[in-house]
C-alpha cells in the first residue's frame, strides 16, 4: 500500500492495532518507548545475541539507531520491549518457550504481554511503513499514540514544518473512529494557494489485514470504503469536519 496512505484500525478488547504507513520509528516514537528490545524476523546487523536463550536483542541505548537501519525497512521485524536485556539471563525453559512462540507466531499464550519481561508493547512487520500490528498493554495510552503518528505522517506528507498541531478535540474525534478503521488519504491532498487552505481526506474503510486489498479496494471506489469527513487546515488552524 502506498506510503501517502494512513490506516489505522483498533481492536479494544485484544489491545491491537492494526496500521499501514507507519514505520516502526514512528510508533517507537508514538508510544516513547526507551527500552531495551527483543527482536527477530531477519539477520539484522548491530545487535546483540544472548547465547543462553538464542534471542536477538537491542540495548536502550542503541534503539535509535537500530530503528533508523537500512534492515528494519527491508526486513520483517517482530519485536517487543523488555526489562533489560540483564533478563534473559533469568528465563525459565517455559518462559522461553513463551517468547519463542510469541515471537513466531505473532501472538502469545494467551497475551501478548509476558511478565518474564515485562513487555509493554508487541510489534510484528512483514515489511515497514506497509503493515504492521501492534499490541499495546497501557490501552489508555491510544489517544497519545493516535496524535502522534498522525501528526507525523502530515508532517512528512506535507513537507511544512510551520504546520499548527492537531487539537484535542480533533483526536478524540479520530479516536472514536479508529474501531472502524480510519483511512487519511495523502495522495488526494488538496491544497489551494487562493485560499491558502490544506484539506486531506479521512475515510471509513473497515477491518483490513491485507494492506494491497485496501488499497485495491480504495483506487475501485468499493462501497464499503465511505467518505467520512475532512481534515482542514485554514488560518493556521486545523479542523475536522464530519460528514
Amino acid at each position: 500500500m502506498s506510503n501517502s496512505l494512513l490506516y489505522l484500525y483498533e481492536d479494544a478488547e485484544n489491545h491491537r492495532l492494526t496500521m499501514s504507513g507507519v514505520t516502526f520509528a514512528d510508533f517507537i516514537t508514538s508510544i516513547d518507548s526507551k527500552s531495551a528490545l527483543l527482536v527477530s524476523g531477519a539477520a539484522f546487523k548491530s545487535i546483540k545475541y544472548s547465547s543462553r536463550t538464542a534471542f536477538h536483542y537491542v540495548e536502550a541505548h542503541e534503539v535509535e539507531q537500530f530503528v533508523q537501519s537500512n534492515d528494519v525497512e527491508r526486513f520483517p521485524l517482530n519485536a517487543i520491549d523488555i526489562r533489560s536485556s540483564h533478563s534473559l539471563d533469568i528465563l525459565t525453559d517455559v518462559e522461553i518457550a513463551e517468547l519463542l512462540f510469541l515471537m513466531h507466531m505473532k501472538r502469545g499464550m494467551p497475551s501478548p504481554f509476558m511478565t518474564s519481561v515485562e513487555n509493554g508493547w508487541a510489534y510484528f512487520s512483514e515489511r515497514d511503513g506497509t503493515q504492521a500490528t501492534a499490541y499495546l498493554k497501557d490501552w489508555s495510552s491510544i489517544e497519545q499514540a493516535l496524535s502522534t503518528l498522525v501528526q507525523q505522517k502530515i508532517r512528512r506528507e506535507l513537507r511544512i514544518p510551520t504546520l499548527s498541531p492537531l487539537t484535542a478535540e480533533i483526536i478524540i474525534n479520530l479516536r472514536q473512529l479508529l474501531q472502524e478503521g480510519i483511512l487519511i488519504d495523502f495522495t488526494h491532498t488538496r491544497q489551494s494557494m487562493f485560499t491558502r487552505q490544506t484539506t486531506i481526506p479521512v475515510y471509513i474503510a473497515g477491518r483490513y489485514e491485507d494492506m494491497h486489498v485496501l488499497k485495491e479496494d480504495l483506487e475501485a471506489k468499493k462501497e464499503s470504503i465511505i467518505l467520512r469527513g475532512e481534515l482542514i487546515h485554514r488560518k493556521k488552524n486545523w479542523s475536522l469536519e464530519l460528514r
